[in-house]
């Protein structure tokens, strides 16, 4: 059995073991279900941010002298 304190903020640190099982880190997310008398704790998946970077596009990421480059001809095209 795996236990954590509950800080005078109502604060808590979730275990190590714990994180790891549900494979969570800094920033996600977690859902809290009540289930009778119990809490069920689950990793929130956001349909969108779960699917990010994971499909390739083929397209190779713009140098800086490409960014530059379209940062000027928006500008010139903007302010013309």
């Amino acid at each position: 059995m795996t236990t954590s304190t509950i800080s005078q903020n109502g604060q808590t640190t979730i275990p190590a073991k714990v994180r790891a099982f549900l494979r969570v880190g800094p920033k996600d997310r977690i859902v809290y279900q009540f289930e009778g008398n119990r809490i069920v704790l689950e990793a929130a998946i956001a349909s969108t941010d779960a699917l990010y970077g994971a499909f390739k596009s083929g397209r190779k990421p713009p140098t800086k002298a490409g960014l530059l480059a379209a940062r000027k001809a928006h500008y010139a095209r903007k302010y013309a």
